[in-house]
């Protein structure tokens, strides 16, 4: 948790305020300040200017732009930034109240000091109290493993006046995404241990205890039995090195195993459900799995296999089969999959069709938007939709 304090922009900034896209903030009533639009907006939307000023002054990267809460500048408060930092903040249209609010959402303040600031209450409708606040709580705050379509009405105000809605609440996945997948496909993670460079198997091995064999074979490593947010800070700061952010790590590493059940909700539980799991199974305690767990992929039903692909999972890592044996070394690439395909076979899209598919909406997906073509090569024909065409581009495509 984090915080921030406001300069008036110079003449200098509102010479290149002015030069900036008009709709930088944008008024709501459920809000405290006025939406600072331009944060909202995928890093490659933004004009050049906003892009260096975001690079250069803020110390974004489009990773962290297209990921709230991951820029390590979105975890300190407005008074701890350097005047430098003020003036880029400043430039892109942050005033001390929206940098607080939208960004930092007073994380950086003391229990005490949001009391000053009037938001404690908003806080404690969400259920924080002091203790959790200060780390000495023994449990963990309820709605901090939920998705904004699981607050209450009440919850989703209190959210609000702390400047969070669903896609920030979500932290949905701004990056653009050209894949089958729910996420873009960290290719990288897909190429033998002896393909690496020196650099990226230092900061495998260093920081989050890689070795030779656990790379190479998927699902054997400690660390990829965390989500992203639980692994300690090296471990976070290695994958982020390595190009993870919170959605790849999560569904291409993890597979949300390690996830609550309650925290399943719309196309992740029509996912985890179509492969037979249920909340007494899903269990620490259970000694019990479905029967597609005892299944090689080719075995699995077109549902099963829709499923295990919202999951991130793909032939290859179903059949633990390891990276060496799908790795093409002559052509410098994997032969399972690229960053735009291609689809898995026999995959029906259509148990999606009430909730939606990683943020396309219901009605939005099945065989009239994603049809395979030519699956011997990576040609790969997305077909027939308006709606996946908005989609693309506004460069949104959700969270987990």
């Amino acid at each position: 948790n984090d915080k921030m304090k406001s300069l008036t922009p110079t003449s200098t900034a509102a010479l290149i305020l002015a030069s900036l896209p008009a709709a930088i903030v944008m008024a709501d009533d459920s809000f405290p300040y006025a939406k600072p639009t331009v944060r909202f907006t995928p890093f490659g939307k933004l004009d050049t200017t906003t892009q260096s000023i975001a690079e250069e002054k803020l110390g974004y990267i489009e990773l962290t732009w297209n990921n709230h809460g991951l820029a390590r500048i979105e975890k300190r408060g407005w008074s701890s930034l350097s005047s430098n930092e003020r003036d880029g903040a400043n430039l892109i249209g942050y005033t001390e109240g929206t940098w607080d609010c939208f960004i930092n959402h007073y994380e950086n303040y003391s229990w005490d000091e949001l009391a000053e600031k009037g938001v404690q209450a908003h806080y404690q409708g969400l259920g924080w109290s002091q203790e959790h606040w200060e780390h000495t709580a023994a449990d963990i705050v309820y709605t901090e493993g939920r998705w904004w379509g699981q607050l209450t009405d009440n919850e989703k105000k209190a959210a609000n006046a702390l400047c969070y809605f669903k896609e920030n609440w979500d932290k949905v996945d701004m990056n653009p995404n050209p894949s089958f997948f729910p996420h873009p496909v960290p290719n990288f993670r897909f190429m033998p241990w002896n393909e690496l460079s020196a650099v990226t198997q230092n900061v495998a091995g260093g920081m989050l205890n890689y070795t030779e064999a656990t790379w190479n074979n998927l699902r054997t490593s400690v660390v990829e039995k965390n989500t992203f947010l639980n692994l300690d800070s090296d471990e976070r700061e290695g994958a982020m090195d390595l190009g993870f952010y919170t959605h790849t790590w999560d569904c291409f590493m993890n597979h949300y195993q390690s996830y609550f059940w309650s925290s399943f909700q719309e196309d992740l539980k029509v996912a985890i459900e179509t492969l037979g799991w249920n909340e007494a199974m899903w269990s620490d305690e259970s000694v019990t799995a479905p029967d597609s767990e005892m299944k090689k992929w080719e075995d699995l039903t077109p549902e099963e296999k829709a499923a295990a692909t919202r999951l991130c999972y793909f032939e290859e890592i179903w059949n633990d089969k390891p990276i060496t044996e799908w790795y093409d070394y002559d052509a410098g690439k994997n032969t399972a999959i690229t960053t735009d395909g291609p689809l898995p076979k026999d995959i029906n899209l259509d148990i999606f069709e009430n909730t939606g598919y990683v943020g396309k909406p219901p009605g939005s997906v099945g065989a009239a938007v994603y049809t395979a073509t030519d699956l011997s090569s990576s040609s790969i024909a997305l077909v027939s939709s308006s709606v996946l065409a908005l989609v693309l581009s506004m460069g949104a495509f959700l969270l987990v």
